[in-house]
């Protein structure tokens, strides 16, 4: 491997797309290379993460970074050395009124076009692959069976292992509390609770506190914490692991089958919760969520929930990452604001951004991505130490 002297690279965050652009630099020999993280790598957003991947989005550039990293989740042990079950059980989405089934048609095409596997299911389709469904009110479906989920624990532990074999150093327990810039605005170090690092290049990827992390670098990132919860049930002869994810779209309710044991995971009632930097399990709201599973499907009536967690997931207006370079802020890029797609799709970003910084170019169109979208308004006029 030719190591790349392309000066320090220095990625705030060490959540699975940190990690993932630290494992595909070092991959393409970039020998210098450093990951701060305020915690433990994989302790914030990525360990409450339920771990689906899905290719089924209605933009393009999330289907393209979806696509793009199936064969990464595929191969994981064969790239990183460490194992990794990815469950290929496929994602069906439930559709009961015939102009969202038209648009999740539309979508599918578009689908089709790049690649992905995407089949419209008639409703006694739907009740083969998922049986315990209610179909009699379904116009259709949609289903992609090479889908799937994954470990998110187990992703950062072969990623986090992978790219210190390969070089890069990962400083953890260590906060980020400015940038030293240049006379003209340029990087040239970051400021953390451990001293300074010099830098030709930071990458924000700090998830949920990218707004906050931007703010000490005098930019504004759009991303805001919204807490998502998820509850663990109690077996069920009804639940077989085979089974698609399913998604119930009139309610937005979920069941997640697990591996073993007739378990699975729910959840999906909670989107439309305000922002908050507190990621706290909301009760209330176990009700709504177990009539809207019983109402679609009766024969999980008896679900017993047996343990709940919560996590913060970085939300743009938009629902669309930020990622790329901040042309005011020379040497300053920005990769987070997921909007809950940021473990599925990590293995993508974490190669467009090596293949970006060696080769000049990410291999795909992710200008949809940019922070300038947002117009003026991402730019602040906040100080920062200059050099």
């Amino acid at each position: 491997m030719e190591l790349l002297d392309g000066g320090r690279v220095v990625i705030v965050g060490g959540g699975v797309i940190g990690l993932s652009i630290a494992y595909h630099l070092t991959l393409r020999g970039y020998r210098d290379v450093t990951v701060v993280e305020r915690n433990h790598p994989g302790d914030g957003a990525t360990a409450r993460a339920t771990g689906g991947i899905r290719q089924q989005f209605s933009s393009r550039v999330n289907v393209e970074l979806s696509r793009r990293s199936i064969p990464f989740w595929q191969t994981f042990e064969e790239r990183t050395g460490s194992p990794l079950d990815f469950r290929q059980h496929g994602y069906l989405f439930l559709i009961d009124n015939e102009a969202q089934y038209e648009v999740f048609r539309r979508n599918a095409a578009m689908q089709r076009e790049l690649g992905v596997d995407v089949r419209e299911l008639r409703p006694d389709e739907i009740a083969e692959v998922f049986p315990p469904t209610e179909v009699d009110d379904l116009v259709g479906g949609t289903y992609t069976p090479e889908d799937g989920s994954a470990s998110p624990a187990d992703a950062v532990a072969g990623l986090l292992r992978a790219a210190r074999a390969q070089g890069a150093e990962i400083r953890q327990q260590t906060e980020v509390v400015g940038l030293t810039c240049t006379s003209d605005g340029a990087i040239r170090a970051v400021e953390t609770s451990e001293g300074s690092i010099e830098a030709e290049r930071v990458i924000i990827a700090a998830g949920p506190q990218a707004r906050q992390v931007g703010r000490l670098c005098g930019v504004h990132i759009p991303v805001s914490p919204h807490s998502r919860q998820a509850f663990a049930t109690a077996p069920l002869a009804a639940i077989d692991p085979g089974y698609p994810l399913t998604v119930d779209m009139a309610t937005g309710a979920y069941v997640h089958p697990e591996a073993t044991g007739g378990t699975a995971v729910i959840g999906g009632n909670d989107r439309e919760t305000a922002s908050s930097e507190a990621a706290t399990v909301d009760w209330s709201r176990v009700t709504s969520l177990a009539e809207a599973i019983a109402g679609r499907f009766p024969a999980l009536e008896d679900l017993e929930i047996t343990n709940a967690w919560a996590g913060l997931r970085e939300m743009t207006p938009d629902d669309h990452a930020i990622v790329g370079p901040i042309e005011s802020r020379p040497g300053l890029w920005v990769v987070a604001g997921f909007s809950g797609h940021g473990f599925m799709q990590a293995p993508a970003v974490g190669e467009a951004l090596a293949s970006w910084f060696v080769d000049g170019d990410p291999g795909m169109d992710l200008s949809r991505l940019a922070l300038s979208r947002f117009g003026d308004a991402a730019v602040a006029t906040l100080e920062t130490t200059v050099f």
